[in-house]
C-alpha cells in the first residue's frame, strides 16, 4: 500500500511528542503530516484527508475533545485516536461518545501506537471498502404511514387496506408480536370516513383485568372502592371515530360480553351504571394468538369471535419479506436521525447481508431496536459488521434452510396457519405459500411440479456425466456457475432471495457473481 494511502496526522502541542511519533509511523510506511494545536489541526484535516489522526486530549487553546467534535465533521471517516495523560472514567466515555476510535495513555509504548495506528487503518480500509457499495434507499420517498416494504406480501397487505378502509367492516388484524399491527390499524383509521373523528388504541394485556371494564366502558361515581368521581370510557370518548383493541385475545369472558353488546346493539353501560349509552364506533381489534383454539377451549366466545371477524388481515412475519428489511433499516435511520438520537445514517453492504440472513424472531420490534443498537455504538456515519449485535451475528452466520427435498418447512418453521372461517367471516389475507425451492437442476422440473423419487438423484447424476463429458475442467466451479445461473433465474435477478435460496450470504454471492462474470 502506498504513503498515500496511509495519512496520518498527529496534532499535539508537545514538539517532542510529534518528533517521536513522526520518527517511529514514517519509518513504517506511514506518512505523516503534523499540527501543534486543535485550532491548526482541523484546517489541516480538511485539506489532506488523513486516514488516522492521533489527537491529544490536554492542548492549550481547543482541547482534544473539543477538536475532535469538529474533526468528525469535516473527516468523518478518519479513525481517531485520542492521545491522555489522563486515563480516567471520564475521558474514556467522553472519547467513544464523540467518536474516537481509540484512546491511549501516555506516557505510551511507541510500539503499541504503530499497533493502535495499523488497526486503526485496517478499520479505516474496511469502511471505506463497505460504504463504496451502498446508497440510501428512501432519498425521495416519504412513508408518511410508517408502514414499509415493496415486496409482494406487503403489496397484497396494502391492497386489502385499500379495499375495506372506507366500509365499517370490523377488521381482525392477526400476526405475530411486532410485526406492525397497530400500524396497520392507524392507517385504516386514516383512509376511512371516520378520519379526524377519534382514534384510541387500547392493550388489552396492559391493563389489569379489573379495572378494564372500567377503561372501556366509564364508570360511575361510588360503583367500587376508588371510584371517587364518573369516569368516561373509551368507547364514549371515540363516538364517531375508531377503537383499536390490541391483544383482544387476553380478555376475560366478561369483558367479551359486553364487547360483544357493543359491537352488536351499538350501546354500552358504565361501570354501576343503569343507563344504556349509545355509541357509534368502528372497531378494529388485533392479536398475535390463535383464536379458533380459544374458542374450542373456552377461553374465547364463539359469537365474539365471528363478529370481528368479518374482515381478517394477516401480517406476514419479517423472515417472510425479506426483501423489505433494506427499505426498513433506512427508514429505522432516517427517523433517528431526525430525532438526534444517532450520528450514522446507513449500514455498509457486509452488515446489510447479515441482517437479511437472520430470521427475525422479535420481527420489526427486533429489528428496529438491532439498527438502534448498532447505530449507537458505530463510529462515524456507517453501522459495520462489528457493530451488530453479537447474537446477531452468529445466528446469521448459520445456513438458510428453505425447505427440504420433500417441499416441507423446515423443522423450525412454524406451520401456516389455517383459520376456520366464520359463516360471517370474509377471509382476505395474503397468500401464506412462499417460493419453493426448486430441487431440480438445470431446469428439469417446474418449482410448482411434484418431485418423483429419484429424480433429484437421476438429475445430478445427468449433469455430473453431460459436464465430464463436456470438459476437462475441475467440476466444482463449472457446476457452481451453473447452480447460481439457475436460481437467479429463478429469483429473476434478485440477490436476497437467491442467496437465502443458496444458502450463503448476500457478500459471499456478490463475489461469486464477480468470479463467475454472470449477468
Amino acid at each position: 500500500m502506498s504513503e498515500s494511502n496511509r495519512k496520518i496526522l498527529v496534532i499535539d502541542d508537545d514538539d517532542e511528542i510529534r518528533y517521536s511519533l513522526q520518527r517511529v509511523l514514517s519509518s513504517q510506511g506511514f506518512s505523516i503530516v503534523e499540527a501543534g494545536s486543535g485550532e491548526e489541526g482541523i484546517p489541516v484535516a480538511e485539506a489532506e484527508q488523513p486516514h488516522v489522526i492521533l489527537l491529544d486530549n490536554r492542548m492549550k487553546g481547543m482541547s482534544g475533545m473539543e477538536a475532535l467534535q469538529h474533526l468528525r465533521s469535516v473527516v468523518p471517516n478518519a479513525m481517531v485516536i485520542l492521545m491522555t495523560a489522563y486515563g480516567n472514567t471520564q475521558t474514556a466515555i467522553e472519547a467513544m461518545k464523540f467518536g474516537a476510535f481509540d484512546y491511549v495513555i501516555k506516557p505510551f509504548d511507541l510500539k503499541k501506537i504503530s499497533s493502535l495506528v495499523e488497526s486503526a487503518l485496517a478499520a479505516h480500509q474496511d469502511l471505506s471498502k463497505e460504504k463504496q457499495d451502498y446508497q440510501p434507499l428512501l432519498n425521495s420517498e416519504d412513508y408518511q404511514e410508517g408502514i414499509v416494504g415493496t415486496s409482494d406480501r406487503m403489496q397484497e397487505v396494502f391492497k386489502m387496506i385499500g379495499q375495506v378502509a372506507s366500509s365499517d367492516a370490523t377488521v381482525m388484524i392477526t400476526g405475530e408480536s411486532g410485526t406492525g399491527k397497530e400500524l396497520i390499524a392507524r392507517a385504516l383509521y386514516k383512509h376511512s370516513h371516520r378520519q379526524g373523528r377519534p382514534f384510541i388504541a387500547v392493550n388489552c394485556a396492559a391493563i389489569p383485568e379489573n379495572l378494564i371494564e372500567s377503561e372501556l366502558f366509564g364508570h360511575e361515581k361510588g360503583s367500587f372502592t376508588g371510584a371517587t368521581a364518573q369516569r368516561i370510557g373509551k368507547f364514549e370518548l371515540c363516538d364517531g371515530g375508531t377503537i383499536f383493541l390490541d391483544e383482544i385475545g387476553d380478555m376475560s369472558l366478561s369483558t367479551q360480553t359486553k364487547i360483544l353488546r357493543a359491537l352488536q346493539e351499538g350501546e354500552i353501560q358504565r361501570v354501576g351504571g343503569m343507563d344504556t349509552i349509545k355509541v357509534d364506533v368502528r372497531m378494529i381489534a388485533a392479536t398475535n394468538k390463535d383464536l379458533e383454539k380459544q374458542v374450542q377451549k373456552k377461553r374465547f366466545r364463539e359469537d365474539l369471535y365471528y363478529r370481528l371477524n368479518v374482515v381478517r388481515l394477516r401480517l406476514p412475519a419479517l423472515r417472510e419479506r425479506k426483501d423489505d428489511i433494506p427499505q426498513l433499516v433506512d427508514f429505522i435511520l432516517q427517523r433517528l436521525g431526525k430525532e438526534r438520537k444517532i450520528s450514522a445514517r446507513q449500514l455498509s453492504m457486509d452488515a446489510m447481508d447479515v441482517l437479511t440472513s437472520y430470521e427475525w424472531p422479535g420481527n420489526v420490534r427486533e429489528l428496529e431496536n438491532v439498527v438502534y443498537r448498532s447505530a449507537v455504538i458505530a463510529q462515524g456515519d456507517t453501522v459495520l459488521v462489528k457493530d451488530l449485535p453479537e447474537e446477531v451475528r452468529m445466528v446469521a452466520a448459520r445456513p438458510v434452510v428453505v425447505s427440504d427435498p420433500a417441499g416441507e418447512p423446515a423443522p423450525d418453521t412454524p406451520p401456516p396457519s389455517s383459520p376456520q372461517a366464520g359463516v360471517l367471516a370474509t377471509e382476505i389475507e395474503p397468500s401464506s405459500e412462499t417460493d419453493p425451492a426448486d430441487p431440480m437442476i438445470f431446469g428439469v422440473s417446474s418449482p410448482d411440479s411434484p418431485i418423483p423419487a429419484g429424480t433429484l438423484e437421476d438429475s445430478l447424476d445427468n449433469a455430473y456425466q453431460k459436464m465430464r463429458n463436456e470438459s476437462d475442467q475441475p467440476l466444482l466451479p463449472r457446476f457452481e456457475k451453473a447452480m447460481i445461473e439457475r436460481v437467479l433465474k429463478e429469483t429473476s435477478g434478485n440477490q436476497v432471495k437467491a442467496s437465502a435460496l443458496l444458502g450463503i450470504t448476500r457478500g459471499t454471492l456478490r463475489k461469486r457473481i464477480e468470479q463467475y462474470d454472470l449477468k
